[in-house]
Formats: structure tokens, C-alpha cells, sequence
């Protein structure tokens, strides 16, 4: 039996670090790019991946009317459920996480809205690789020196030889990711899901990433991503 693959994006982030100068604007998930809101982008990524079956959008629930909008003028028919997000991104995806109803063999994606410039054949890769290699996450190696300090004074310059630079979407097995969230409980808190996975004891393999695979952190970022999407 082919197991199924859901995409969890999440959307729920309020966008604080966006936010020219303190003014209320929309969070950055649903400013416009290339003509598009930027979490359609990766809607209608999903949408036409063949691999993807289902997509769970975890997100403010102020804004579920608008993200169904979306969906019913963009033909996105794969998009399952809205599902509020917490106060976390863990939070957010681990509530989206819950309205998955799957087996062992299924198969997971959990991928930030922020994120727009993916593609299909960026998403089937993924999906063979967890096949193929169990829990992966797409990243890039670290080309510039890092440094470590300490209020603003050097401590130690680190090795980048074995530093990566992690992106979404992560894809993992769901039975291992179901796992990993009862182990973890109710009060703990990670950064991504890969991190979640690591503390449970399971292997996470990395494979390559897309260096243009931006993720939109505060308005120059939006900038950038206008002149790379046309």
C-alpha cells in the first residue's frame, strides 16, 4: 500500500521581526510576491506535487477565512484542515500534527509558509529520500567563517566544516514523529522538528538544500525574493 504523504504548512507566526519600524502590517506569510500571497506559493506547490496527497495548514484563526479563499479560487483541493496554531511554532505544528490521521507508513512533510520559492521537483526529492533514507531534512553547508561571542567580542572561531544551514520542508516517517512528540511531552519546546526528533533518539540525514530557498525573516528578505521569483 503506497503511503500517504501530508504537508503540514505553518502560518502562524504573527511576523514581530517583519514589521516596518513598529507599524501593524500583515504577518509576512500573507504579504504579496510575484502577485501571489506568500504562503499560496507553496500552496499551490504542494497543490500540483504529485506526491502529496493532503495539506494541514496550521494558522491564526483570524485569518482561516482568508487562507480558504485562497484554496477555493486557487483550485487547491489537497488542503484537508485549518488548524489553530499555539503560541510556538512547536506548538503550532504539533496541533496540526494531531488532526493526521495515519499509520506507520506514512510520510510527513512540515514546511514554513515564509518559505515561497520551492518547487515540485524540490518536494519529490524529498519525498524519495525519506523512502529511501528514513527522517531527512534539505540544508546547506556553511560557506562563510563563523564566529562564536559574547556581547559583541569573539570567543572562538567554529569549525564549518560540519555546519549546516536547515531549511523546510523536513520530511519524517509519522510513526517516528508521533513517537517523538509523546516522548517529548507538554513542556518542552524545539526550534524545528528535526531537533524534536533528535532528542527522541532517532538519525536525521541531511540532503541538499536550494541556496535560493529564502526564508522571509523581515522586509529586505521579501525584497530579495521579488527580484529571484518572477
Amino acid at each position: 500500500m503506497k503511503p500517504k504523504v501530508t504537508a503540514i504548512l505553518t502560518a502562524a507566526g504573527s511576523g514581530r521581526r517583519f514589521a516596518k519600524g513598529g507599524k501593524k502590517s500583515k504577518p509576512k506569510q500573507f504579504q504579496f510576491l510575484a502577485g501571489k500571497p506568500v504562503i499560496l506559493h507553496s500552496m499551490l506547490v504542494f497543490q500540483k506535487c504529485k506526491d502529496i496527497d493532503e495539506i494541514v495548514i496550521s494558522a491564526d484563526k483570524n485569518y482561516f477565512e482568508l487562507i480558504h479563499l485562497f484554496a477555493m479560487r486557487n483550485k487547491i483541493t489537497k488542503l484537508q484542515t485549518l488548524v489553530e496554531g499555539g503560541k510556538t511554532r512547536f506548538e503550532s505544528v504539533r496541533n496540526a500534527f494531531s488532526q493526521i490521521h495515519g499509520n506507520k507508513k506514512d510520510i510527513v512533510l512540515i514546511h514554513d509558509a515564509a518559505r515561497p520559492n520551492i518547487n515540485a521537483g524540490f518536494v519529490i526529492s524529498i519525498v524519495a529520500a525519506v523512502k529511501k533514507a528514513g527522517n531527512v531534512i534539505p540544508a546547506c553547508r556553511v560557506s562563510e567563517t563563523v564566529k562564536r561571542a559574547i556581547g559583541g567580542v569573539v570567543k572562538e572561531t567554529l569549525n564549518r566544516v560540519d555546519l549546516w544551514l536547515v531549511q523546510t520542508p523536513q520530511a519524517f516517517k509519522y510513526a517516528d514523529l508521533e513517537t517523538s512528540y509523546r516522548k517529548a511531552g507538554r513542556k518542552k519546546d524545539f526550534t524545528d522538528e528535526a531537533s524534536l526528533m533528535e532528542s527522541a533518539g532517532y538519525k536525521v540525514n541531511i540532503i541538499p538544500g536550494l541556496r535560493n530557498n529564502i526564508k522571509i525573516t523581515a522586509p529586505e528578505d521579501l525584497l530579495l525574493l521579488k527580484k529571484i521569483i518572477t
